[in-house]
């Protein structure tokens, strides 16, 4: 079944009743709900992207509250973007969201579009994200296929083999939407995949939808969406971490910013290798192999791989000068990957034990 060959009626019920069910029992309370503006509905959505919502809410509230709109965004550095993002992880989106002000500010004048191809052309704003602002920002009539709304049609029309194209997808996405309320019904439909049809175990027995739902009716909410064989997750056995601190001022550590190429692009990062063979040659071309120590180990995990990593310590009795590098003192804020940010909050606390016990 394709989206040209459903029943009509289908959509009436189920946008009708997905709206309806909102006023309810939808979420009403999110940060980027109160006082709606484009602004804070795009940097929400780029936040929203691979992030689970209460992950995002405590960065997307710092966030708005340093920038609180898009001239204020696009007089910052990619730097202090990076700093408020660090823990957030998939840096690229905050790289992206420093090129789209820019963009902003110098095409725009600051003032966010409204015109859908202009948005879809900021960096990191793909089809379904472009129709999330349009539609809860200006409640236009876009379609979105988030993992939510995926699951949600699926299930609903009980869509198996060949009918999951990503193409028919969109095509029963667009059918879906009313004529009006465009903004609230986009946001059930993603408070109900959130809420009601998740992934396993579905709530059926709640669901507003449920009567027209084929699914249901055929039994099959545990057997669609079909399970997809994903490869095993690739693990990096091992990195190797070294903190370089000062002897006499331990405030300052040595650190590089990352190529934009790398896994933690942008950030700041220390001498990290992932052969021991560069690590040794490093040490001994700085005269280190007889002072460095293992000082932790941290096991760092992302989507697609993990990261074991031992991280060495050496204290260095002058400021020494290597290309690349440059003294950081721990007390700035900076962009990091969360690895790092382990390792400085384990140096300041000894720092701070050390000077209480002064």
């Amino acid at each position: 079944m394709n989206g040209k060959e459903l029943n009509k009626n289908y959509f009436n019920i189920f946008s009708k009743n997905l709206i309806s069910w909102h006023k309810k029992n939808g979420r009403h309370d999110l940060p980027w709900q109160i006082n709606i503006n484009p602004y804070k509905i795009w940097i929400s959505e780029i936040m929203l992207q691979q992030t689970q919502v209460q992950t995002v809410i405590p960065f997307y509230n710092k966030f708005i509250e340093k920038y609180k709109n898009i001239e204020d965004l696009s007089n910052a550095k990619l730097d202090d973007i990076l700093e408020l993002w660090s823990g957030l992880g998939y840096y690229r989106r905050a790289a992206n969201i420093y090129k789209s002000s820019q963009i902003l500010k110098n095409q725009y004048s600051c003032i966010f579009p409204k015109k859908y191809n202009d948005i879809l052309s900021l960096p990191g704003v793909g089809r379904s994200t472009a129709g999330a602002i349009l539609s809860l920002a200006f409640n236009e009539k876009y379609p979105i296929l988030d993992g939510n709304v995926k699951r949600i049609i699926k299930r609903y029309f009980a869509l198996r083999g060949l009918n999951n194209s990503e193409n028919n997808l969109w095509k029963i996405s667009e059918l879906l939407l009313p004529s009006r309320k465009n903004n609230i019904y986009s946001q059930s439909i993603m408070d109900l995949g959130f809420l009601v049809c998740i992934k396993k175990k579905p709530l059926c027995n709640i669901c507003p939808v449920k009567l027209c739902c084929r699914s249901n009716k055929l039994k099959l909410t545990d057997l669609i969406p079909e399970k997809i064989h994903k490869k095993n997750k690739k693990n990096i056995i091992k990195l190797f971490f070294l903190v370089i601190q000062n002897n006499k001022n331990k405030n300052l550590v040595l650190m590089k910013k990352n190529s934009q190429k790398s896994i933690w692009s942008n950030l700041w990062n220390f001498p990290n290798f992932s052969k021991k063979k560069e690590y040794t040659e490093f040490i001994n071309e700085n005269n280190f192999s007889k002072k460095v120590f293992l000082y932790c180990k941290i096991k760092s995990k992302l989507t697609h791989l993990t990261y074991d990593i031992d991280v060495l310590k050496v204290h260095s009795k002058k400021e020494i000068n290597i290309d690349h590098y440059y003294w950081k003192n721990i007390y700035d804020k900076i962009g990091s990957p969360r690895p790092v940010i382990i390792i400085i909050k384990k140096l300041l606390e000894e720092i701070n034990n050390a000077n209480n016990n002064v």
